[in-house]
Protein backbone atom coordinates (compact mmCIF):
# COMPACT_ATOMS: atom_id res chain seq x y z
CA UNK A 1 0.00 0.00 0.00
CA UNK A 2 1.37 3.34 -1.20
CA UNK A 3 1.29 6.65 1.52
CA UNK A 4 -1.00 9.44 0.52
CA UNK A 5 1.11 12.75 0.78
CA UNK A 6 -2.07 14.13 0.56
CA UNK A 7 -3.49 17.20 2.53
CA UNK A 8 -1.61 19.64 4.67
CA UNK A 9 -0.04 17.32 6.57
CA UNK A 10 0.79 15.48 3.53
CA UNK A 11 2.66 18.47 2.01
CA UNK A 12 4.48 19.27 4.84
CA UNK A 13 5.90 15.72 4.62
CA UNK A 14 6.79 16.15 0.72
CA UNK A 15 8.27 19.83 1.55
CA UNK A 16 10.52 18.19 4.81
CA UNK A 17 11.14 14.57 2.19
CA UNK A 18 12.83 17.06 -0.48
CA UNK A 19 14.67 19.78 1.79
CA UNK A 20 15.69 18.67 5.46
CA UNK A 21 19.58 17.27 5.84
CA UNK A 22 18.93 14.74 8.40
CA UNK A 23 16.47 12.27 8.76
CA UNK A 24 16.42 9.63 12.07
CA UNK A 25 15.89 5.81 11.37
CA UNK A 26 14.91 3.81 14.13
CA UNK A 27 15.42 -0.33 14.09
CA UNK A 28 15.06 -2.54 16.71
CA UNK A 29 17.99 -4.59 18.02
CA UNK A 30 18.16 -8.50 19.09
CA UNK A 31 16.55 -7.31 22.30
CA UNK A 32 13.38 -5.90 21.04
CA UNK A 33 15.44 -2.02 21.78
CA UNK A 34 14.87 0.86 19.71
CA UNK A 35 18.13 1.82 17.89
CA UNK A 36 17.72 5.71 16.47
CA UNK A 37 20.23 6.90 14.60
CA UNK A 38 20.47 10.42 12.74
CA UNK A 39 21.21 9.55 8.61
CA UNK A 40 21.64 11.23 5.39
CA UNK A 41 18.92 10.20 2.48
CA UNK A 42 17.97 10.94 -0.56
CA UNK A 43 14.26 11.22 -1.72
CA UNK A 44 12.98 9.52 -4.89
CA UNK A 45 9.15 10.28 -5.04
CA UNK A 46 8.51 6.89 -4.02
CA UNK A 47 11.37 5.47 -1.53
CA UNK A 48 14.33 6.79 0.87
CA UNK A 49 17.53 5.91 0.23
CA UNK A 50 20.71 6.08 3.00
CA UNK A 51 24.11 4.55 2.64
CA UNK A 52 25.53 2.79 5.87
CA UNK A 53 29.40 0.81 6.41
CA UNK A 54 28.06 -2.90 5.77
CA UNK A 55 28.71 -4.27 8.83
CA UNK A 56 26.81 -1.56 10.94
CA UNK A 57 24.67 -2.59 13.50
CA UNK A 58 21.72 -1.08 11.12
CA UNK A 59 22.10 -3.22 8.76
CA UNK A 60 22.02 -6.21 10.82
CA UNK A 61 18.88 -5.28 12.15
CA UNK A 62 16.84 -4.39 9.12
CA UNK A 63 18.28 -8.36 8.07
CA UNK A 64 16.17 -9.51 11.29
CA UNK A 65 13.79 -7.35 11.23
CA UNK A 66 12.54 -4.69 8.27
CA UNK A 67 10.39 -2.94 10.08
CA UNK A 68 11.88 0.90 10.89
CA UNK A 69 10.35 4.13 11.36
CA UNK A 70 12.29 7.24 10.28
CA UNK A 71 11.25 10.99 11.68
CA UNK A 72 12.53 14.28 11.72
CA UNK A 73 13.35 16.37 14.52
CA UNK A 74 10.48 18.36 15.53
CA UNK A 75 10.46 21.81 16.08
CA UNK A 76 11.52 24.10 19.60
CA UNK A 77 7.77 23.52 20.98
CA UNK A 78 7.63 20.12 19.83
CA UNK A 79 4.91 20.39 16.95
CA UNK A 80 5.85 19.64 13.29
CA UNK A 81 6.17 16.10 14.44
CA UNK A 82 6.74 13.90 11.31
CA UNK A 83 7.23 9.72 11.61
CA UNK A 84 7.44 7.45 8.50
CA UNK A 85 6.24 3.63 9.40
CA UNK A 86 7.48 1.06 6.83
CA UNK A 87 10.24 -1.16 5.96
CA UNK A 88 13.89 -1.03 5.33
CA UNK A 89 16.23 -3.40 2.80
CA UNK A 90 19.00 -3.59 1.70
CA UNK A 91 19.38 -2.02 -2.20
CA UNK A 92 21.89 -3.90 -3.52
CA UNK A 93 22.55 -1.76 -6.92
CA UNK A 94 21.93 1.69 -7.12
CA UNK A 95 20.91 3.17 -10.17
CA UNK A 96 24.22 5.59 -10.98
CA UNK A 97 22.05 8.66 -11.20
CA UNK A 98 20.27 8.02 -7.60
CA UNK A 99 23.31 7.70 -6.55
CA UNK A 100 24.91 10.61 -7.68
CA UNK A 101 21.97 12.57 -6.66
CA UNK A 102 22.29 11.36 -3.18
CA UNK A 103 26.10 12.35 -3.13
CA UNK A 104 24.78 16.07 -4.85
CA UNK A 105 22.49 16.80 -2.02
CA UNK A 106 25.36 16.31 0.25
CA UNK A 107 28.57 17.20 -1.17
CA UNK A 108 28.85 20.41 1.06
CA UNK A 109 29.30 17.95 3.85
CA UNK A 110 31.70 15.54 2.59
CA UNK A 111 35.43 15.97 3.58
CA UNK A 112 36.50 13.41 0.95
CA UNK A 113 33.51 12.11 -1.14
CA UNK A 114 35.60 9.01 -2.38
CA UNK A 115 36.22 8.00 1.05
CA UNK A 116 32.93 8.50 2.30
CA UNK A 117 31.57 5.82 -0.61
CA UNK A 118 33.65 3.62 0.39
CA UNK A 119 32.80 3.19 3.90
CA UNK A 120 29.29 4.04 3.59
CA UNK A 121 28.68 1.70 0.00
CA UNK A 122 25.65 -0.52 1.45
CA UNK A 123 22.46 0.91 0.13
CA UNK A 124 19.19 1.05 2.24
CA UNK A 125 16.20 1.17 0.79
CA UNK A 126 13.14 2.41 2.71
CA UNK A 127 9.76 2.59 2.14
CA UNK A 128 6.65 4.50 4.02
CA UNK A 129 3.55 2.41 4.19
CA UNK A 130 2.48 5.00 7.08
CA UNK A 131 2.50 8.37 8.36
CA UNK A 132 2.14 10.00 11.43
CA UNK A 133 2.59 13.39 13.16
CA UNK A 134 1.15 16.78 13.85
Amino acid sequence: MAVEFTGAFGRRVLRKLRQEQIIWMTTVDADGRPQPRPVWFHWSGKDILIFSPPKAAKVRQIAKNPHTSLHFNADKAGTDVVVLLGEARRAGRVPSARRAAYLRKYRRNMKEPASFQALFSEPIVFRARALRGH
